[in-house]
């Protein structure tokens, strides 16, 4: 099982390494060839949409733990699936709906429109072919995930050049739903010729989405809400007290910084995987201490790496050295990031496969939605954008806090154990 985890973490690597440079290149042309409130409005949209994800629940999620199990009867499992993500995707095209007509009317701006539907074409797309691109990572077949993953960044990145020529976001929404059908038109050509999958357009087992959902999907979909409102929902908060411009400086901030956030990502996906074929205890801990001291290297690295080049890296993304302020914000967003996602991704990825998710929502992400939401509106309403910064480091010790005590009262010395190995 070595080889294949660590040909999983490779063809993964070479996944985020490419749709990161092409997100990175997406990012220059999008900075510099969009109005400034434009790229605003991108930001304060999706801090929004950390609010419609509440609906977006994620059932395949549990086809990480239980892919084996679901080998005998794949064609139900994946028809199952499907009819709910499409009753699911339909509930968000209605909620984005009436929030275009919303932020329009608020802020008398068209371009709220194509903003809303450039990430609806996304989040329907991501959703409808979610459970193939799992299912076959759990199979260690990431490289197949990575094939399609790679093409439609290049894609994107094909069809966004012609920004130069209508440097509008209508043109962005459009380049969004040419990928998002190509995207979803591929994952099922594959999943019909490599899975022996029918689509059919039929109502869902609503028993075995019941059981998943109550037992496992509902428990991992809050965890993931709170995690994405910790990441995103910071421009939601400063849209309520400062120009679309000073939102528009603090986006650039964000999505420069959250390319830390991309290793470590990788390594807790991957060690979910890792860790449902595990032979026990034992090997599920030994298995976490390897991932758990590789992502520790990489934070390093990351906050290092952003701290020395940081002002060049900004430089290049929009084209001038006067980014004093935006810096600023960007090494507090990296530096939340690291001290978070460096620890937390191997914990949280152990407690969702051989802990319980349920008790660490109740005791950890919960009471965090509470501190975020606290913590971003003060900062913003009395400190602005460099408050809102800070808060980022704020909320990172506290959730670090809270998983660290979690871990404690699920198993005394837990994180000797993995630290240091199970004895």
């Amino acid at each position: 099982m070595k080889k294949q985890i660590i040909s999983n973490l490779l063809s993964s690597g070479v996944e985020k390494f490419v749709v990161i440079g092409i997100q990175f290149i997406s990012s220059i042309i999008l900075i510099r060839m969009l109005p400034r409130d434009d790229y605003g409005i991108m930001g304060i949209v999706a801090g929004y949409f950390t609010f419609v994800n509440i609906v977006n629940i994620s059932l395949e999620s549990i086809i990480l733990r239980d892919h084996k199990k679901f080998d005998s009867d794949l064609q139900k499992v994946m028809q199952d699936f499907f009819g709910f993500n499409l009753l699911k995707s339909a509930f968000i095209i209605m909620v984005a709906l009436c929030l275009s007509a919303f932020l329009t009317s608020i802020y008398d701006n068209s371009g709220f429109v194509y903003a809303i539907w450039s990430i609806t074409l996304i989040t329907v797309a991501d959703s409808l072919t979610a459970p193939f691109a799992i299912y076959f990572a759990s199979k260690f077949n990431q490289k197949l995930v990575t094939k399609i993953s790679v093409l439609r960044s290049v894609f994107g990145l094909l069809i966004l050049l012609g920004l130069f020529a209508y440097p509008y976001l209508w043109f962005v929404a459009l380049k969004d739903l040419i990928i998002s059908m190509l995207f979803v038109g591929t994952w099922f050509y594959l999943a019909v010729n490599k899975l022996g999958f029918r689509p059919e357009v039929e109502k869902p087992d609503f028993s075995f989405i019941g059981h998943i959902f109550f037992t496992y999907s509902f428990w991992t979909h809050l965890n993931g809400i709170v995690t994405s409102f910790i990441y995103k929902s910071d421009t939601f908060f400063l849209s309520l007290f400062v120009s679309l411009a000073m939102v528009g400086d603090y986006n650039i901030a964000l999505n420069s910084a959250n390319i830390a956030n991309i290793l470590p990502m990788i390594i807790g996906y991957q060690n979910s995987v890792a860790l449902s074929h595990a032979r026990d205890k034992a090997h599920a801990l030994k298995l976490s201490n390897a991932f758990l001291r590789l992502s520790l290297l990489i934070g390093a690295i990351t906050l290092a790496g952003f701290y020395g080049l940081g002002e060049y890296y900004l430089y290049i993304v929009t084209g001038t050295y006067e980014n004093n302020q935006i810096f600023f914000y960007m090494m507090c967003i990296v530096g939340g990031l690291v001290l978070v996602k460096t620890f937390a991704s191997p914990l949280v990825s152990y407690i969702a496969i051989h802990g319980s998710i349920q008790k660490m929502v109740i005791q950890v992400s919960l009471p965090m939605a509470l501190v975020t939401m606290t913590a971003y509106f003060i900062s913003a309403a009395y400190f602005q954008t460099q408050g809102v910064a800070v808060a980022n480091l704020l909320v990172a010790s506290v959730w670090l806090l809270l998983l660290g005590v979690y871990l404690e009262t699920m198993e005394n010395h837990f994180i000797k154990k993995l630290l240091w190995g199970a004895k």
